[in-house]
């Protein structure tokens, strides 16, 4: 039968009628992932399964295995995902300090993103497509000024280290050592008036840089751990420099 053109207010279904299903997010690696990063943002790592990702998906954790062998696999490609968000320039040699320091605030930013992605990090040898983009990158944009490949290698891993303990620490926030719930700043007094009672005779240079001790910008400190890091790598440099110059 012809339904009559809708001329008045829809008509309502029988309450005994199933509510009609919404349709389901087709189920892809990439659906899986994004569904990963929601329950993350909500519950955060613990609360982290194969069986409430499904739920996120409205399906059962069965299905999740066609696609994703188990978490840890879930999470190598969580890590990933995220760092397809590092926006890097084309690799300048000439400007390498600038750059190496623009991947330090890239990869903050991205761990930063979602919840407990920093902590996914720890414990795992980061791998995939975007983590080969990003050696591949350090490789050709420090080359060329003569680091050597193991200093190369190695700030990789040691700059991935601190950037990942960084974040993670910064997401938990001031943990109070009495164990109460107080805020941040009135616990950073408790630790400053314990060092102000520290005995002068004994600890002059203390007490004298105790404003510099407890200067907590989060901003100032990621930077100077950044500048150390590129330092130490401008020496390599520098040597590298010093042997062309002694050939030539």
């Amino acid at each position: 039968m012809r339904e009559p053109p809708e001329t008045g207010p829809a008509i309502p279904e029988p309450p005994w009628y199933r509510p009609e299903a919404a349709p389901r997010v087709p189920l892809t690696r990439e659906a899986i992932v994004d569904a990963a990063l929601s329950v993350l943002d909500a519950v955060g790592m613990d609360g982290l399964s194969m069986r409430r990702v499904a739920q996120e998906l409205g399906t059962g954790a069965a299905s999740l295995y066609w696609h994703v062998r188990n978490k840890d696999e879930l999470f190598q490609l969580v890590f990933d995902r995220v760092t397809r968000e590092v926006v890097l320039p084309e690799p300048d040699p000439a400007h390498w300090q600038e750059q190496l320091k623009l991947l330090g605030y890239e990869m903050r930013k991205a761990l930063s993103k979602h919840r407990d992605v920093a902590r996914i990090s720890f414990g795992r040898v980061p791998t995939g497509p975007q983590m080969a983009l990003l050696i591949e990158w350090l490789f050709t944009l420090l080359q060329p000024v003569g680091i050597p490949d193991r200093a190369i290698a190695y700030i990789g891993d040691v700059a991935g280290l601190y950037v990942g303990a960084f974040c993670f620490e910064e997401s938990l926030g001031v943990s109070s050592p009495t164990g109460e719930d107080i805020p941040p700043e009135q616990i950073v007094e408790m630790f400053r008036g314990y060092m102000e009672s520290l005995p002068a005779e004994r600890f002059p240079r203390t007490l004298a840089s105790l404003d510099l001790i407890f200067d907590f910008n989060p901003e100032d400190r990621f930077e100077f751990a950044l500048d150390l890091m590129i330092s130490g790598m401008e020496k390599y440099a520098a040597r590298a420099s010093k042997r062309g110059t002694a050939r030539k």
